[in-house]
């Protein structure tokens, strides 16, 4: 027999912690991870930035009416309609769970169904909770179909982005002396050429942000192109263990883990529950995270095509030394900007603006047998996960220059033009 619905009033989210929340973020970030259809080299870098930035959407809007502190991100983010509000008691957890649930099923929904079970296990084990806490079945009924009205307009905003657009189009790199060629020792296809086509959140357009000019090539031994190359060449043998360690940490390559994207929405979780932030301020934190981290890779990758700028690997086999090989493997599309020094300068900047300068531990990659690290601040993490590209042989010093600079200049839009706060 159905419990009778309570008439009190449902308790607002900063009754509930982050853990719901932290969860979620676990289990679409193996999801992405353990990508079996999208490509045979799993989901791309920007497009896990997309995939995880509707899913937290779904997240925080599903828990915005139950928090007097927030307001909706709707008709801010381009191509998001008005999110409905509830009528009735919500139980939070559940509006979350049951969002978080359909949106992944939207933006993943072509993954293998023994990959999909595990998010509807998560959803379903969710709601037998917060039953077994005394919520009645009427309450868990409406917190759902709320949820799901939340996930229709996130739904809504996915099939028009332009994704559609970007998939399946043959690409011819352009070529000539200093241009992007495909790199040792995979030699793949370039990765999502066609990105600039999707729609932005907060940016005007996929080239609203410019990187800075990165220095003209040339092959000439002692050249300031050349002593970038060199640059990089020489600190493969500098590398600590310290340094290469870092690198590692830094990788997040498809496959071996959930993605960039999915690394820094990890952290924001773990950071969560050490500040003991409760579940509408942990939603925010992740959304406006994965906001800034869409329209970084957006940014980054417009600019990425436009440049078409050659890899250290190439470069230096070409004209220092042909035995060289990196440390960690060069990713498969071009140079310039940094995609590392783009998203982490971005989420650093908005997360920083958020909660200012607080140390926190990111244990992110555990279970891929990794030690955690601790850092002083988000911004120092961003420094750091700059950095490591550069002791992996992936990139030109110039490269995460310019991406720290360009990264930021993305997350301050995010931070000017989304206003979650009323």
């Amino acid at each position: 027999m159905a419990r009778a619905d309570p008439g009190h009033a449902a308790q607002p989210t900063s009754a509930h912690g982050p853990r719901h929340a932290r969860e979620w973020v676990q289990a679409v970030y193996d999801l992405t991870w353990r990508d079996d259809v999208a490509t045979a080299l799993g989901t791309t870098p920007p497009n896990a930035a997309r995939c995880y930035a509707y899913v937290m959407l779904a997240m925080y809007e599903a828990v915005v009416p139950g928090d007097a502190r927030l307001r909706s991100a709707g008709g801010q983010l381009h191509g998001l309609g008005v999110v409905p509000t509830p009528r009735g008691r919500i139980d939070w957890p559940v509006a979350m769970a049951e969002s978080a649930h359909a949106t992944t099923f939207v933006v993943h929904g072509a993954m293998s169904p023994q990959r999909l079970a595990l998010i509807t296990a998560l959803r379903d084990a969710h709601i037998a909770e917060r039953l077994a806490a005394g919520v009645s079945e009427q309450t868990v009924r409406r917190s759902q179909a709320h949820g799901r009205a939340v996930s229709a307009v996130v739904a809504a905003r996915v099939a028009g982005d332009g994704f559609a657009a970007t998939v399946g189009l043959p690409y011819v790199p352009p070529t000539g002396e200093g241009l992007w060629v495909s790199t040792p020792p995979n030699y793949r296809p370039a990765i999502e050429p066609y990105w600039s086509r999707i729609q932005p959140f907060v940016m005007a357009d996929a080239g609203e942000v410019h990187p800075v000019a990165h220095i003209p090539f040339s092959t000439e031994v002692g050249s300031p192109f050349w002593q970038q190359a060199n640059t990089t060449y020489q600190q493969s043998f500098a590398n600590t263990d310290e340094q290469r360690a870092v690198a590692r940490f830094w990788t997040d390559n498809p496959i071996n883990s959930g993605l960039p994207s999915g690394h820094w929405l990890l952290a924001v979780s773990q950071f969560a529950e050490q500040q003991q932030l409760d579940l509408g301020l942990t939603a925010e934190a992740l959304m406006r995270t994965a906001v800034a981290l869409h329209d970084a890779f957006l940014s980054c990758w417009n600019h990425k095509y436009e440049h078409h700028l050659l890899r250290p690997i190439t470069y230096v086999n070409r004209y220092i030394d042909p035995t060289w090989a990196t440390f960690i493997n060069t990713p498969q599309f071009p140079e310039y900007p940094s995609g590392h020094s783009v998203s982490s300068n971005a989420a650093a900047t908005v997360l920083t603006a958020l909660v200012g300068n607080v140390a926190y531990v990111d244990d992110s990659h555990r279970d891929r047998g990794m030690p955690s690290r601790q850092f002083a601040s988000f911004q120092d993490a961003a420094d750091e996960a700059a950095r490591s590209r550069i002791y992996g042989g992936i990139h030109f010093p110039m490269g995460v220059q310019g991406g720290i600079a360009h990264g930021a200049a993305v997350g301050r839009l995010v931070v000017e033009r989304l206003n979650t706060r009323r």
